[in-house]
């Protein structure tokens, strides 16, 4: 509101009013993801029917603040028509998180983020892939453990993709990677459209499985 009424006077701190809406952003993130982490029941909300596609749209304008700080395009290539039982917040949550990392990933020309929707039976696929820096194998296997991230430091927690791959399990849904070095990352959604609700405690347990299961092969 603030900087909508100032309007042009701020024209010479741009850059530092941009890198202040920046932080607050980060701020935000940060602090939503440690506790949405800790207290994943609490955040557990309604569930209604969805629109992946609009929803999709909706959280890209979400994004879009992240533009000031790296150039790229977007490219949709939006095909379901089912719709998916969800609550739409933690829908939204997830494909920021998603969406966020590819933007993060890119180089700093020429980045291009590909997000499709497709059907299949009974549910809805929703692909995210950017021509990054990709990840390794190991990278790769640890990438939806707790606080575990590639990222500098000041780019991020190592929150967003555990949380997203928990909310994702908590429906019965699934994430993937397909990622090679140097080519790029790409994550596959798969969202039942009646959920399959699994239990937080059957979630966690799984999830520390898994990363017990890394340890053992590393």
């Amino acid at each position: 509101i603030i900087v909508q009424e100032m309007g042009k006077q701020l024209e010479p701190v741009q850059d530092e009013i941009d890198l202040i809406i920046n932080q607050i952003y980060r701020i935000k993130d940060i602090t939503n993801n440690l506790l949405q982490y800790a207290k994943p029941d609490a955040y557990a909300g309604y569930i209604s029917e969805v629109d992946v596609n609009e929803t999709l749209r909706e959280t890209l304008k979400l994004v879009h603040h992240l533009r000031s700080s790296k150039s790229y395009t977007t490219q949709l290539d939006l095909r379901a028509s089912l719709r998916i039982n969800i609550n739409s917040q933690e829908l939204k949550q997830v494909l920021i998180n998603l969406i966020v990392n590819a933007i993060q990933a890119l180089p700093e020309k020429a980045g291009e983020v590909h997000i499709t929707t497709t059907d299949a039976e009974n549910k809805v696929i929703i692909c995210i892939k950017d021509n990054g820096h990709g990840m390794d194998k190991n990278s790769v296997s640890k990438a939806f453990n707790p606080f575990y991230t590639t990222k500098g430091q000041g780019e991020g927690t190592g929150l967003g993709l555990s949380i997203s791959y928990g909310l994702v399990r908590r429906y019965g849904g699934d994430i993937k990677i397909e990622s090679q070095e140097n080519q790029g990352t790409e994550f596959i959604l798969t969202l039942y459209c009646d959920p399959i609700m699994m239990e937080d405690e059957k979630m966690i347990q799984e999830q520390l499985e898994e990363i017990e299961n890394q340890g053992m092969v590393n």
